[in-house]
């Protein structure tokens, strides 16, 4: 076995014997009778951790079998004894079943730890419940790492550029060969302005389909046979890509193009095959990226983008992290908001593109659908009142009454009362807070991918009560040019993450512990930008 693979073997070999367990993350995809994970990769030996939640409004389950197992029919088995089979919760009477979940509530979710086997293989998994069978299932790939390079060189070229030029057209500042054959950044001499072509040689241990991947940092370029199979060009910090080729049994050119501009020099490849794991190609890897390796089912709901013209749009559904009753509004120039109902306040705001109707359309309609844009703000990390009376400005926010099965609900002294549109169709939202009548609406000034604002106005109408504040923010927040710059920490909507960084403007608004808040007053104008743009 070459060294380098046979310290990949070792460095697996003792991950499963450590006492971290490999995290696969597997839910089920609502009203779709699947799971989102179908395949999944682990070490021979490995302690392996299944947390499974179900997102569906019906029970399921995740029952693991040895490799050969038709799944289906031992799925039906259940039904020639269906009282049996109820107390068993459906799980099999089969001696071939490795591990498995318990039979998983609607919203619930259940975790079952277990050590994989020792020969390489496939491993299926599946629902046992009635009818679930033939669409929820799933394997779990048992496999050692693959072939690495041989004889990898590297040609160092000197320049500045913005996207990978013509290597070839240019003449090397160094080259040499790489001893360890794997793909590093270790030119001291040079931290900006430079780039790196590695060559060397892959082989492939059969016919078959197989998978590069790659992260750079900045623009990066992976080729095998001279055909381009994965590319990230440009100036951008480094994400994991893939593409697939498909190889004959044997040996295979490779080659590695990359610069580097400013900032971070980070440069990823890896492979994997039918018969092997992800195996890296260079010597840094992703934090946490071989702990698991897992594939995504899609969501096959067909899209339906919501386009906004000359007039808002409204949109009331289920909206990932909008709280309960969100009302979305896209409005022209590309700002977007989700206003929850429940908590009587704004949750979201983002630019861009703004809601998919595909899944809510469709079937069913079930589940919740993230929004469609980007630079997604969440303005307050918790679910609180938006006023409350306080004895001093410092002092703690309320947080909103829990429900009996844990979700929050509106806090007291709160009423919803609709929403007007106007000529233009422009929302207002009303709601009462103790008697004062509150109306909430948002105005778009310029376009959202330029330096255009949107403006909230707030009136309140009634008797407003002493030392009444309105919170406007959460998190970390600094007095920026006449506003204030939030920094609300990256949260994710259904795998993707968002930074949450924005600038906010209010008159008589103060920055208290991790809160930003004003006054109550019988009008309160507040400014939301992203970065780029300017708040006041």
């Amino acid at each position: 076995m070459p060294p380098k693979l046979f310290l990949l073997a070792a460095l697996l070999v003792a991950r499963a014997a450590a006492a971290e367990p490999q995290v696969v993350n597997i839910r089920t995809l609502q009203a779709q009778m699947r799971y989102d994970v179908t395949d999944f990769t682990v070490a021979p030996g490995a302690e392996v951790r299944i947390v499974f939640e179900n997102t569906d409004d019906m029970p399921h389950n995740l029952v693991l079998f040895q490799t050969g197992t038709d799944v289906v029919a031992v799925a039906l088995k259940n039904l020639e004894k269906p009282d049996e089979a109820m107390k068993r919760d459906w799980l099999p009477d089969d001696p071939r079943m490795l591990a498995h979940s318990k039979a998983v509530a609607p919203k619930t979710k259940d975790e079952f730890v277990f050590k994989a086997p020792e020969k390489g293989g496939s491993y299926p998994y599946v629902c046992t419940f009635p009818g679930h069978a033939l669409s929820m299932q799933g394997r779990m790939r048992v496999a050692l790492p693959g072939p690495g390079l041989k004889g990898l060189k590297f040609a160092v070229y000197l320049g500045e550029w913005k996207t990978l030029p013509d290597f070839a057209a240019l003449t090397p500042h160094r080259e040499g060969a790489v001893a360890d054959n794997l793909v590093q950044l270790k030119f001291d001499d040079y931290k900006n302005g430079y780039g790196v072509v590695f060559t060397g040689k892959l082989a492939a241990p059969k016919d078959g389909e197989y998978t590069f991947f790659l992260a750079s940092d900045d623009g990066g370029r992976l080729a095998v046979d001279g055909k381009k199979v994965v590319e990230d060009d440009g100036i951008h910090p480094a994400s994991v890509r893939e593409g697939k080729v498909k190889l004959k049994a044997g040996e295979h050119d490779f080659r590695l193009e990359y610069f580097q501009a400013a900032g971070e020099a980070e440069l990823f490849a890896a492979w994997s095959g039918e018969a092997f794991t992800m195996t890296p190609l260079s010597k840094w890897v992703p934090a946490g990226l071989l702990s698991a390796p897992t594939k995504k089912k899609k969501d096959e709901t067909p899209s339906i983008p919501l386009v906004v013209g000359k007039e808002p749009v409204l949109y009331r559904n289920f909206i990932a992290n909008a709280g309960g009753r969100p009302i979305a509004v896209g409005y022209p120039g590309g700002f977007n908001l989700a206003w929850s109902v429940d908590q009587l306040n704004v949750a979201l705001l983002w630019r861009g593109a703004f809601m998919d109707a595909g899944r809510h359309w469709t079937d069913r309609g079930g589940g919740e659908q993230a929004p469609l844009g980007y630079d997604l703000l969440r303005p307050a990390a918790d679910v609180a009142p938006p006023f409350a009376v306080l004895t001093s400005a410092d002092a703690e926010w309320p947080k909103s009454p829990k429900k009996t099965d844990g979700s929050e609900s509106r806090a007291e002294g709160y009423q919803w009362k609709g929403y007007t549109l106007d000529a233009k169709r422009f929302p207002t939202f009303l709601y009462e807070w103790n008697g004062v009548k509150v109306s909430d609406r948002y105005d778009a000034e310029g376009d959202a991918t330029d330096a255009g604002k949107l403006i909230r106005t707030l009136k309140l109408t009634g008797p407003i009560p002493a030392n009444a504040w309105l919170r406007l923010a959460s998190g970390t927040i600094q007095p920026a040019d006449g506003a204030f710059a939030v920094d609300g920490g990256v949260f994710d909507v259904q795998g993707r993450s968002f930074e949450n960084k924005y600038t906010l403007a209010a008159q008589g608004a103060q920055v208290v512990g991790r809160n930003l808040v004003v006054p109550a007053r019988a009008e309160i104008k507040v400014t939301y930008a992203w970065p780029g743009s300017h708040a006041h």
